[in-house]
């Protein structure tokens, strides 16, 4: 009955060994196809095949007569937890605690290879879970700072990672003959199980949220574009309706883009688009919705914000783009823009604001280019370079 019983537990050990291997390479293989690779791949790849390696042999001495030093696994798993640890900084973009890592692994690891049993297990467990404890504050962080579920598992993972240390070292504290087995096994096993799942987790929503923006933002100018721009919009309209704030608009549009595209070719309309992108960046406030509307045409949502004041903010945006131009190859050529600046009432909507600044754009264009012109719901005003036309 006992045999029989052990042999049961030595398959399910071995299916849930196959089974996991299994899974981690076929999520290896789905994130190697990713492009771009996730940050950390690699460093995640050879954490998997470290940590493999050490719960192999692990299992090889605990299972046949095979004798491997107990500072093989050891320092395997350490080198394992700080690759781990290594690609979760890669991902975070933390420049600094390197030196750190690399002090405490290389104690560590000359600790285990020096000191005699049971000391040399107390230093494994030690600097893991030190390591396991530097893992779950980098994930908590990240996953508070980038709202990612995956890598809130990734922290939990290395709280287990902590338990099952503290509890390897109470074991060892007692002379248990496998301070490393039992409970601490499961937790270890739990760990690892956690630290998969939340790895491609993390990533998956990394993915996720990329191919959002990517729905949103003009990858020319790295404006919002319309989708953006409604998205953006909608709680602030909302928000300037509910209270009664002003909001207005500017809409640009720059002046002989087909004739700069004809002399000077496709790259020179891609540089004027950014350039002026960048300008509007540069005069508008944090707040303000700026997005590229259409091929040549940019448009600016100001909320809180009077006709007046972004009548006098768009004379500014021509006015830059006027005295700075454009340089190609060190030749400056002109760019100019006309402007429509229109606004909104309370109970206002942007597809009317948006229609309000085409008119004006419109009018602005048809008076002779490179002016400002503003819609109310009184005579329009036009005016060129800060000064009526």
């Amino acid at each position: 009955m006992t045999s029989s019983l052990f042999d049961t537990i030595n398959s399910l050990h071995y299916g849930a060994l196959f089974a996991l291997v299994g899974s981690q390479l076929f999520i290896l293989h789905v994130l190697s196809g990713v492009r771009p690779p996730p940050g950390g791949l690699g460093l995640f790849t050879l954490y998997f095949l470290l940590a493999l390696f050490a719960g192999a042999t692990a299992a090889v001495t605990g299972l046949t007569e095979f004798s491997v030093p107990p500072s093989v696994p050891f320092i395997a798993s350490l080198l394992s937890s700080s690759l781990l640890l290594l690609a979760g900084m890669s991902r975070s973009a933390v420049a600094g605690g390197r030196v750190l890592l690399g002090l405490l692994l290389a104690a560590s690891s000359l600790g285990v290879l020096t000191l005699e049993p049971p000391h040399s297990a107390q230093v494994y467990a030690a600097g893991s879970t030190l390591l396991g404890g530097a893992l779950a504050v980098l994930h908590a962080q990240r996953s508070w700072r980038e709202h990612n579920a995956g890598d809130a598992l990734v922290a939990v993972a290395g709280l287990i990672l902590c338990l099952a240390m503290l509890e390897s070292l109470r074991q060892l504290h007692t002379g248990t003959p496998q301070p490393f087995g039992g409970a601490a096994a499961a937790l270890l096993g739990a760990a690892h199980v956690l630290i998969v799942l939340g790895y491609l987790a993390a990533v998956m929503l990394e993915q996720q949220a990329q191919l959002r923006r990517m729905n949103t933002l003009d990858p020319l100018t790295r404006l919002l574009n319309r989708r953006g721009l409604e998205s953006a919009l909608h709680v602030t309209l909302a928000n300037a309706a509910r209270h009664g704030q002003p909001t207005a608009a500017i809409m640009l549009n720059i002046d002989h883009m087909r004739q700069l595209n004809n002399n000077f070719g496709d790259g020179a309309g891609d540089r004027a688009l950014q350039q002026v992108a960048r300008c509007l960046e540069a005069e508008c406030r944090a707040s303000d919705a700026i997005a590229r509307y259409d091929d040549d045409t940019f448009l600016a949502v100001l909320p809180n914000s009077t006709l007046d004041s972004a009548r006098k903010l768009a004379e500014r945006i021509q006015q830059h783009l006027a005295t700075s131009g454009l340089h190609i190859d060190d030749h400056p050529i002109p760019l100019t823009v006309s402007l429509g600046v229109a606004d909104t009432r309370a109970d206002g909507s942007l597809e009317q604001l948006c229609a309000d600044a085409r008119r004006a754009l419109t009018l602005a264009k048809h008076t002779g280019r490179n002016r400002v012109a503003a819609v109310e719901h009184k005579p329009v005003q036009i005016s060129r370079n800060g000064r009526p036309a």
